[in-house]
Parts: structure tokens; sequence; C-alpha cells
């Protein structure tokens, strides 16, 4: 976990120190790289990001620790449109209910027939390793209930640029935000949404990943889409949705060789996409 923790810290601490600093008079900002080739921006060598990538692509397996609940077999599944890292055409879903007095509420789904209820989450899961050959009477597969009455259809966005939007100050984001309210005299006001940075020991960000902004960090919501996705729990994220039919050791995510571990892997390969290319032949036309 410590190697988790570093490299997770490090990059803040990095981030923090370049934009407290003011730059130089004569600098001037220059174009991220962009394209739609899998190559590195720069943050990392390319046989790195090429090695980070095959781990993108990886299809996990029950072995791996896949499920018992999940939606992809592999970060790819749900992000390559039109190559590994970009949007998604496939749908998952998202359900609740509304209380009594307006609140919004995260679904209660039963699975194996009722023995168990599943909570704390709106996602419901598209598939389920069991019932198999060995479970073949444990049936899992979340069905939603007509008590939640809530349902919103959500599509995977692009990864592309992700790693310069983390890169951006916290202070940055408010500024903006309060920018916007004033020139706008009040009629519109970015909400900036502080969270925590599940990596980092307590310590508070602007949220800017996740449907919800609900994560500060590559690595705060690479490590939740691993478990809430894929079912591959991590040390970020150690506990499994439901215990059934699960028979790999946890956390499934484990320390290679070079002291990584794979959410370590990812987040690394998403930091360093580059930014999605300008589509000139759009931004010329009259509606652009």
């Amino acid at each position: 976990m410590s190697a988790v923790i570093s490299l997770a810290v490090l990059s803040l601490i990095l981030a923090d120190a370049v934009f407290a600093a003011s730059p130089p008079a004569a600098t001037a900002a220059t174009e991220a790289p962009t394209g739609f080739d899998n190559r590195s921006n720069g943050i990392t060598d390319e046989a790195t990001h090429q090695a980070d990538l095959a781990k993108f692509d990886e299809v996990e397996q029950i072995a791996n620790g896949l499920g018992p609940l999940y939606n992809a077999q592999s970060c790819r599944e749900c992000h390559q449109n039109p190559v590994s890292g970009g949007a998604s055409q496939v749908s998952e879903l998202r359900v609740g209910h509304v209380d009594r007095d307006g609140h919004f509420q995260n679904a209660q789904i039963l699975i194996a027939r009722g023995a168990e209820v599943i909570t704390g989450r709106s996602l419901v899961n598209d598939r389920a390793i069991c019932p198999n050959a060995t479970f073949p009477s444990t049936e899992i597969q979340e069905r939603v209930p007509d008590t939640e009455t809530v349902r919103a259809i959500r599509m995977s966005v692009s990864l592309f640029g992700d790693g310069f939007v983390e890169a951006v100050a916290d202070q940055t984001l408010i500024d903006l935000a309060k920018q916007q309210c004033k020139s706008t005299h009040g009629r519109i006001c970015g909400q900036v949404v502080q969270v925590l940075i599940v990596e980092a020991s307590g310590r508070m960000g602007v949220g800017r990943f996740g449907w919800k902004d609900q994560y500060a960090s590559l690595l705060s919501f690479i490590a939740d889409s691993y478990l809430n996705e894929i079912g591959i729990t991590n040390p970020l994220q150690p506990n499994e949705v439901t215990s059934l039919c699960n028979t790999a050791a946890e956390p499934n995510d484990t320390r290679g060789a070079d002291g990584l571990f794979d959410i370590d892997r990812l987040t690394r390969f998403v930091r360093a996409l580059e930014a999605p290319p300008l589509d000139q032949g759009l931004a010329l036309t009259p509606l652009a």
C-alpha cells in the first residue's frame, strides 16, 4: 500500500508545487500533445506506456478476482472508442429511489433469491460469475426491483487528457467557479465539490473525476472503477460488493516485482494519455 500512497501523493505534491509558483514572464503556454494513436503524452517513455496499455487492455479472469458482480472484463471494454482510453458505446444502469423527504437513496437489490441485499451504491452490474461449476445453485445476478423508480442510463466518458485535468490546481478550479458566477451576474455558478483523496490519508481536494465529481485524483477514481466495474479488489478498495461465489484471495490486486499495483499502472497509463485532437473540419463549420 505504501507504493500506492507514495506514487499518488508525490504527483499531488508536484502538481501543487508547479501551480503554486508564478511562471516567469517569458513563459508561454504550449498545446498539449494530441492524437488517437495510443502514444504517450511525454509523462512516461513509450515502452512504459505500451506496457501500461497492455494492462489496460488485459482481460481479467475469475482466478484474477473478476466479479463476483461486474460489468466488464477489462478497462478497454468501456473505454475503446476509437482507441483504448476513449469513450464507450456500452451503457450501464444506475438506480435508486426518493424517500419521503424527497432525497435520493441508493438502491437495495436482492441477490441469491433474497439471501443477500446489495446496498450503498446506485450501480447495477450487468454480469455475475455464478451460477457456475463451483457454485451451481448460487444465482447472484442483480435485477432491479420495482421499488427503485429512479433510473438512469450512463455511458463511460473519454479518458483522453485526464492527466492534464488532474494537474490543474484546486485553486484554479475554485477561481473559475467564482469568475463564472460573477461574469453571469449569478445566473450560472459552477459548484466546487471538496472530496476525500482516498490514497492521501484524509486529505481533501476538488472533485473532478466520476459522473458526480466524487474523486479528486485518478488513482482514487481508478481504484473505485477496478472494484465496481470489474470486481477487482485493491488496497484502496479492499472489500468485495458480495462475498458469494468469491474464491480469489483478497485483495485481488497485488504488488508486482517492480513494487507497483495494477491500479498504479492503470493510473500511469491514463495520466500519459494524449488529449483528443481538434476536429478541424467540424471546427470550421458555421454551426461550430
